[in-house]
């Protein structure tokens, strides 16, 4: 202890002479460092892996499961879901345009032929009759067309007349059809072609009339050639009706890509991924064997396959720690302000994290059950309730278990325990009162533990109870390591950032402390006196909510300083000569005073923390020594006593306690000055009302959070306390005095 007190001294002295910095510079290079720290703990690995395989290379070794591993299949997971999307119903609709459509196309092809007919018969009569006007009339026209229709010899034309015909045809329809079907619907007379088109309209409104999709037109169609083939008209007529209506049809049902792509959608959300697991000790590859790709998979998952650098996952990891420190810090500074103008707080808090994540990252490297649920994420929750408060801790523990769980592969059993056993370690030492509380906590969280590694196995029908026995066994480990850690990580933490614990301030107020025990033997006195002080304290700091222990604590050794001088104060002098009789009111007033100062060198002597050493500093003030004042201002001939030479030097109490402590001093000392020995509780409540009236009046509270009620309410406490010293005792009568006596000398 004595090493880390020199140690502390030093680091304040260092930081006082070379980290001169504000406060917000210093929360900024610590934030930063905090930030490397985490993120090369994060994504280094500390001991390489030594398997190199590839797919297809044979094994040297056997290699066998560390630990046992359930992991989801992503190949297999992702064959299922493409299986899953084609099997998924392709959602159609009726096309109400597409009977229309078809009817328009096979209409092209017959009123195509007729118009080409037409004119070229109408070509024909004017090369024939050329010498007849152009006046003729329309009935002479029109018979003239219908002569020379009935005359029409498709097969008696030359070649190129034919190739005109069928190409001006072809030039008016918007689809592929055979010269032959054009040949021969040009060879077909009027009455015969308005049948072959009534025909075929027939066959495409009996076709339509039933759905049909896309992959359905190559059924369609041999459904209307065979039709086709079957109508009471010539074998030329009924192949030509055949390719005219294949040519025409389409599929009068449409996709609906939209609800199509939302079916396979909800197909592929159903599938359920393929979970694989390998238990602890099987045989991943055996010697001799050819390495399969799925081996592979199975050998990174372990980590077990020589890693290589993954880019992606270390930009995530540096993403998820860039965004937790931020976070942390932003909770504190507007939550918890107290934590964020502390820069020793957020620096321990920053150190118990890296920790922990550095224990956490050691354990992963032995890749199995037992190592994976030893991880003391409670040490962290458990030192923090106990240095700073509980909800520090739960805070700092939610976010430490954030960042376990990039260690574990993001296992959210390990993630899930870690966070459970914070918990119970934060409610376990919500009230210390020794260091045994510590370990009782330890054993907590092996307890819970247990429960919840138990209750995750059954959630996730795991059959593998070597797993689950030596997981249990870590979770019990677990809590003897977090009560073994903290326990001995506690004084040590108390010393480097000079914080005060319960338990130390347990240890603290035992009368066996050197420093008690030297205030008892040479100021016996000043150490009764600091006793009551510390009854009254501590029953005033219960009563409003303030740190009792704190109080009685402070008080205890709030007057340490007399030791140095102590027969110059009254409670020390027992009648004997008084040494102010002979020194001046000057002097007096320097040598009360100084028992503040001589107080606060005894006690950075002896390694008291800074909370006392305030409440040392603080419990006068700057109290007006008023006896050494009046007798100055009586012995002042020339007018040169000046007050502020009578008074202590601060500062005023800065805290609840340390003003508790001031009143409970200046009230202790009154009333046992006083002599009380009737109507005791009314004479001394007004008594010490008027009191802490007057250092109200004096400003001397000004500094601290104590209200009017609080006020009140310590009046009542002190009260009580210092009725039931100075009560007023019932006398005995003679005769039952001299009766007791009696049986005294028979005895």
């Amino acid at each position: 202890m004595k090493l880390m007190k020199k140690l502390r001294v030093k680091l304040r002295n260092f930081r006082k002479k070379h980290l001169s910095f504000s406060q917000n510079t210093q929360k900024i290079i610590w934030a930063v460092i905090f930030f490397i720290l985490l993120s090369l703990t994060l994504t280094l690995d500390l001991i390489p892996n030594r398997i190199d395989l590839k797919s297809g290379q044979v094994s040297k070794n056997d290699i066998t499961a560390p630990r046992t591993l359930t992991f989801v299949d992503e190949e297999k997971t992702e064959e299922l879901k493409q299986m899953a999307a084609k099997r998924a119903p392709k959602v159609y609709e009726e096309d109400n345009n597409v009977n229309s459509t078809v009817n328009r196309k096979l209409n092209m092809i017959f009123t195509a032929v007729k118009s080409e007919k037409n004119n070229f018969i109408q070509n024909k009569i004017l090369k024939e009759n050329k010498n007849l006007t152009e006046s003729n009339d329309e009935n002479s026209e029109s018979n003239s067309s219908k002569e020379g229709n009935k005359n029409f010899d498709f097969e008696n034309l030359n070649e190129e007349e034919k190739n005109s015909l069928i190409t001006n045809i072809k030039s008016k329809i918007n689809f592929n059809i055979e010269d032959v079907t054009i040949g021969t619907l040009l060879n077909t007379d009027t009455e015969e072609l308005k049948q072959l088109q009534k025909y075929s309209q027939n066959l495409i409104k009996e076709q339509l009339s039933q759905r049909i999709l896309p992959s359905d037109i190559p059924d369609a169609a041999k459904n209307l050639r065979q039709s086709a083939m079957e109508l009471d008209i010539s074998r030329e007529q009924r192949l030509a009706a055949a390719n005219i209506v294949t040519a025409v049809i389409e599929p009068n049902m449409f996709l609906n890509s939209e609800e199509t792509e939302k079916r396979r959608q909800e197909a592929v959300s159903q599938v359920e991924p393929v979970k694989r697991t390998v238990r602890q000790g099987e045989i991943i590859v055996r010697k001799g064997d050819v390495v399969q790709p799925e081996d592979i998979v199975v050998l990174e998952k372990l980590g077990l396959q020589k890693s290589r650098i993954n880019y992606f996952n270390i930009f995530g990891t540096l993403v998820i720690v860039l965004i937790i420190i931020p976070l942390l810090g932003f909770y504190f500074r507007k939550y918890q302000p107290d934590i964020w103008n502390s820069n020793t707080k957020l620096l321990l808090i920053e150190l118990l994290i890296f920790i922990v994540v550095m224990l956490a990252k050691i354990f992963a490297i032995f890749q199995n059950s037992f190592m994976d649920y030893l991880v003391p994420t409670a040490m962290a929750s458990i030192l923090l309730t106990v240095l700073i408060d509980s909800q520090t801790a739960l805070i700092s523990t939610v976010f430490l278990s954030f960042l376990i769980a990039p260690v574990f592969n993001m296992n959210i059993n390990i993630v899930l325990t870690s966070f459970l056993a914070g918990l119970v370690g934060i409610f376990s030492v919500s009230r210390v009162k020794e260091r045994g509380d510590v370990i009782r906590a330890g054993f907590n969280v092996s307890l819970v533990l247990i429960f919840s590694i138990t209750g995750l196995s059954f959630l996730e029908r795991t059959q593998d109870w070597m797993y689950l026995l030596w997981a249990a066994t870590g979770g019990i480990l677990n809590g003897i390591l977090v009560g073994i850690l903290a326990n001995g990580f506690l004084p040590y933490l108390e010393n480097l950032f000079d914080m005060t614990s319960s338990v130390k301030l347990l240890e603290l107020s035992n009368p066996s402390q050197p420093i008690l025990k030297r205030l008892l033997v040479e100021a016996p006195g000043s150490y009764h006196h600091s006793i009551i002080v510390g009854n009254l304290a501590e029953t005033a700091a219960e009563n409003i909510g303030a740190d009792a222990l704190l109080a009685r604590t402070g008080a205890y050794y709030h007057d340490i300083g007399k030791l140095k001088r102590p027969y110059f104060f009254s409670d020390n002098q027992f009648g004997g000569e008084n040494p102010h009789d002979k020194t001046s009111p000057n002097l007096s007033s320097l040598i009360i005073k100084s028992h503040v100062k001589d107080g606060v060198e005894l006690a950075e002597e002896y390694g008291l923390p800074s909370k006392i050493i305030n409440i040392i500093k603080q419990h006068h003030g700057t109290n007006l020594i008023s006896y050494f004042y009046q007798q100055a201002l009586q012995d002042d001939k020339h007018n040169n006593v000046k007050k502020s030479d009578f008074r202590y030097d601060g500062p005023k109490p800065q805290s609840r306690e340390a003003a508790i402590i001031m009143l409970a001093d200046i009230v202790e000392a009154a009333v046992r000055s006083k002599n009380f020995n009737k109507n005791n509780h009314n004479r001394i409540e007004g008594f010490v009302r008027g009191l802490i009236k007057d250092k109200l009046i004096e400003n001397q509270l000004d500094e601290c959070d104590l209200t009017l009620k609080d006020l009140d309410i310590i009046v009542s406490s002190f009260v009580k306390v210092l009725s039931g010293i100075y009560h007023q005792r019932v006398e005995y009568p003679e005769n039952i005095i001299k009766e007791m006596k009696g049986k005294d000398k028979d005895d």
